[in-house]
């Protein structure tokens, strides 16, 4: 499929990989949405400009690895984190948001309500699949 585009009297191909773009993808929802609720194009542009950027969240500080020395924030870096949980047996270490370190602590300490952990993450709830508020 090699569509063909003249601009200012010249033809230039698109890109080979352009049928499998993900803005293909997000132009098709988008377009989608719109045939659904006409509104939908200006209400996600609102919402984009509603953005702010939090004034309470650090950034990590960049510090180095103790193990090889490279840029991280944490004590290890990932790849040492995910060498270190393949020779351990322990193939997921270092995969997801908790840090090994953490997962440590939290089958020590308790949450500050008396539940633990678990329980506390549990408890999040999300809206329906299909439901659009804007």
């Amino acid at each position: 499929m090699n569509n063909v585009t003249h601009i200012y009297g010249k033809v230039v191909k698109d890109c080979i990989y352009s049928p499998n773009a993900y803005r293909g993808f997000a132009r098709d929802f988008i377009k989608d949405l719109e045939r659904i609720r006409p509104r939908a194009i200006l209400d996600i542009i609102r919402s984009g400009e509603t953005f702010r950027i939090s004034t309470t969240t650090r950034m990590p500080e960049q510090g180095t690895c103790e193990r090889c020395g490279y840029i991280s924030s944490q004590k290890w870096c990932k790849a040492c984190t995910l060498l270190d949980g393949l020779n351990r047996g322990l193939p997921r270490l270092g995969i997801g948001r908790t840090r090994g370190v953490n997962n440590a602590k939290k089958d020590e300490e308790p949450c500050s309500n008396g539940e633990n952990h678990e329980m506390k993450e549990s408890h999040v709830q999300s809206k329906p699949c299909g439901s659009l508020d804007f």
